[in-house]
C-alpha cells in the first residue's frame, strides 16, 4: 500500500468490496471511498515519515530499550540471576517476542508475548519458576498496569473538560469587560 499511489487506491478498492460484502450480511449499505482514504492516507504517511523520522526512531527506540530494562529487572529481582541467563541471552529472547508479535495474534500479543518470553528464557537455563514469575510481573508492570491508569486518565480528561471555564472573547478582554 505504501509502495504506489496505484497500490494504495487498488488496496482500498478491495478493502471498499471485502467491507461492504460483510455489511451487506448485516442490512447495511456499502461503503464508498475508501480508495481515496488510503491514497490520503499513504500521502499523509509519507509525509509524517519524511519530516519526523530521527523523532520516530529515537521514540521507538526508548520504547523498546526501557521495556527491555524492566524484563532484565523483573528477572534480576525474582532471582534468575546473571549466570543462570545473560543480558544478551535476554536481549535475544526480548527481541524474538517483539518479533513474535509483530503480526496481531492476540490483542497486546496477550498470551503470546508470555509463551515466547518463558519458553525463551526456560531453554537458556532460566529457573523455570522465577522465569514465569519473572514474566508475569514484566507483562503486569508493562501491559496490564496501563489498562486502569489508561481509564484513569480518559475519566479525569473528560471530567476537566466538561467544567472547563469559558475563554472570553478577546474583544472583551482588550475592552475591560468580562
Amino acid at each position: 500500500m505504501l509502495r504506489s499511489e496505484d497500490g494504495a487506491r487498488r488496496f482500498g478498492l478491495l478493502a471498499g468490496r471485502v467491507a461492504s460484502r460483510v455489511l451487506r450480511l448485516v442490512r447495511r449499505p456499502p461503503v464508498a471511498g475508501w480508495e481515496l482514504a488510503t491514497v490520503k492516507f499513504r500521502g499523509r504517511t509519507i509525509d509524517l515519515v519524511q519530516r519526523r523520522w530521527v523523532a520516530i526512531t529515537a521514540a521507538s527506540l526508548v520504547s523498546h530499550l526501557s521495556l527491555y530494562a524492566v524484563l532484565l529487572l523483573a528477572l534480576r529481582h525474582l532471582g534468575v540471576g546473571d549466570a543462570e541467563v545473560g543480558w544478551a541471552e535476554v536481549l535475544a529472547v526480548f527481541a524474538f517476542a517483539r518479533l513474535a508479535t509483530a503480526i496481531p495474534i492476540t490483542p497486546g500479543g496477550a498470551g503470546l508475548v508470555e509463551a515466547v518470553l518463558i519458553g525463551g528464557l526456560v531453554a537458556a537455563r532460566g529457573a523455570k519458576a522465577q522465569v514465569v514469575a519473572a514474566v508475569l510481573v514484566y507483562r503486569a508492570l508493562t501491559w496490564l498496569l496501563p489498562i486502569p491508569l489508561g481509564v484513569g486518565c480518559y475519566l479525569w480528561w473528560r471530567r476537566r473538560s466538561r467544567v472547563a471555564p469559558a475563554i472570553p472573547a478577546p474583544s472583551a478582554v482588550l475592552a475591560g469587560h468580562p
